[in-house]
């Protein structure tokens, strides 16, 4: 291949959607600094909104517009911007009446003083099960209103188990900072946990019912009330709806200045909540009821010949591995339907996605390709694939959730396997999935003859491929473990995470963590009050 055909130099222009930050003020802080450290911030275009995306042909590229004015062209469109971004309020007769602030778990407006108040609580489910202990301890009285229970596990590994929410000491912490190995096997410890969960998922299999038997087992310790436990222990399969490591919630709900109301709500009024003929005076009502989760974008996605996927999605969310969707070339998405949001360890499956993104784009790069574009018989394989598997799981289970839809029971949300089987797959690159566009003969830049190994100057592309190729940690191997994506501390020193986002730190070489140092930066939030003490619950002790 000619040198300069074999240049390094073509770069694909690629907009990402999404690129905000969580709410908790620790994990804000993480993320800063980890932007900063990789200077990531220098490529972000912050307080602006996608007011449209739309694909040419003609270029081979698409058009995203802003509602600053913004137009930005590029020939890769990643939507990062995931499935839980859009909060939904509850749809409540009269909840516009109510004289006092409302408030949403997801759009917090910490200006609000609930020192003393009395709060309404709506929700029962991950939202409102880490937001009422916080609450609990500053309020005067609180209500929560419960729809339908949910199932609560034990904390993951922690090393005291008898702890609902283990704080790491700062000597720990210091250990983590030093011993690079002692830190790397207490991360796999962790994510090996969640990733040893998946066979509990199908319904006939005897660690369904062994694991149910154990979280009722322990919630039923924790739980002193007869009628409370016939309440807020669940009747359906456990993992039917999201699983929670909450058990603090199912303390501070048994606590004297809180009330669980399960009557449905009727309306509400100026001054409260009515549920069951009862009216119940708030000052503050808390939606804690999680967001629309339909896959359908909040803006349109106008894909070849004009298909809008908010049309699409919004009849049946479908896609190939949740990945992409075929009619809208050279768009890739994170955590699209059917992903492994809850088969196990989250970040795995993350990583694999960005490294197979990479993958995809070096064949583009190297073969001159305009344009990818998902097969739509190999999408519809896997949406017909996905709908047989899931008639054995728990998720098509008897309870409410968002993973399905609500008119015909379909499994949206979910993978059709376990986090490491999603991993797996993605590491079989089936570009045959795609119909590819080139600009050129695509072997073209076979032209010299020569390989990388033997000239290395002459196929830049190819070395730079191979290189990304041996750093990638997602690749399963014969000798993977549970955990084999986990192999490596990178820390972000206490200077990079400062509060006051003064520090800004550019140096990235000799990474050496980009998670440890960051252990308990803000871990300690002040409170005018803490919450009930799980450490003094006997219950808390049980072994699982």
């Amino acid at each position: 291949m000619d040198s300069t055909e074999a240049s390094s130099d073509r770069r694909l222009r690629c907009t990402i959607i999404g690129a905000g930050y969580a709410s908790s003020f620790e994990i804000k802080n993480y993320l800063r600094a980890v932007a900063r450290r990789f200077r990531l911030d220098e490529n972000i275009s912050y307080d602006r909104k996608v007011v449209s995306a739309t694909w040419s042909d003609d270029t081979s590229t698409w058009t995203v517009q802003t509602n600053h004015g913004d137009t930005v062209e590029s020939e890769i469109l990643v939507n990062a911007g995931g499935i839980l971004n859009n909060p939904q309020m509850p749809n409540i007769e009269g909840l516009g009446t109510f004289a006092g602030p409302t408030l949403h778990t997801a759009a917090w407006d910490s200006s609000v003083d609930l020192q003393g108040k009395t709060i309404a609580i709506i929700g029962s489910g991950a939202s409102s099960i880490q937001v009422l202990p916080q609450l609990q301890a500053k309020c005067k009285h609180i209500n929560v209103y419960i729809r339908t229970p949910s199932w609560i596990c034990p904390p993951v590994v922690v090393p005291n188990a008898g702890s609902s929410n283990y704080t790491y000491q700062d000597e720990e912490r210091e250990l983590f900072r030093k011993d690079e190995k002692n830190y790397i096997n207490s991360r796999k410890e962790i994510e090996s946990q969640f990733n040893s969960m998946f066979g509990a998922f199908f319904k006939l299999n005897p660690e369904q019912q062994d694991m149910r038997n154990r979280f009722e087992a322990r919630m039923r310790c924790i739980i002193k009330d007869e009628e409370l436990q016939r309440r807020l222990i669940p009747s359906f399969e456990a993992g039917c709806r999201r699983i929670n490591p909450g058990e603090q919630y199912l303390i501070s709900i048994q606590e004297p200045n809180v009330q669980p109301v399960f009557d449905p709500i009727q309306r509400a009024t100026p001054s409260g909540i009515i549920a069951g003929g009862v009216e119940y005076p708030a000052d503050v009502i808390v939606a804690a009821t999680g967001f629309n989760t339909s896959f359908r974008p909040r803006f349109p996605i106008i894909g070849r010949k004009g298909l809008n996927l908010q049309d699409i999605w919004g009849k049946d969310p479908i896609s190939y591995f949740g990945t992409g969707v075929s009619g809208f070339p050279n768009y890739l998405i994170y955590l699209g339907p059917n992903t492994p949001i809850s088969n196990g360890s989250l970040m795995g499956p993350l990583e694999a996605t960005s490294d197979y993104f990479i993958r995809l784009l070096q064949r583009m790069i190297r073969n001159r390709a305009l344009s990818f574009d998902v097969r739509q018989d190999a999408q519809e394989d896997f949406d017909n694939h996905t709908k047989s598997f899931m008639k054995g799981m728990v998720w098509t289970g008897t309870c409410r959730s968002w993973f399905k839809r609500a008119n015909d029971g379909k499994v949206t949300a979910l993978w059709p396997g376990s986090s490491l089987h999603y991993m797996q797959c993605l590491a079989e690159d089936r570009w045959e999935d795609y119909e590819w566009r080139y600009d050129k003969e695509r072997f073209a830049y076979w032209k010299n003859g020569f390989s990388w190994i033997e000239r290395p100057e002459m196929d830049q592309i190819g070395l730079q491929a191979q290189r990304s190729m041996e750093t990638m940690t997602t690749l399963p191997r014969s000798t993977s473990d549970l955990a084999f994506y986990i192999c490596k501390a990178e820390n972000l020193s206490r200077s990079e995470i400062s509060s006051n986002g003064e520090s800004l730190v550019h140096n990235v070489e000799n990474i050496k963590s980009a998670e440890a140092e960051s252990l308990g930066e803000h871990d300690n939030l002040a409170r005018d009050k803490e919450p009930a003490a799980a450490a003094d619950h006997p219950c808390i002790t049980v072994p699982v």
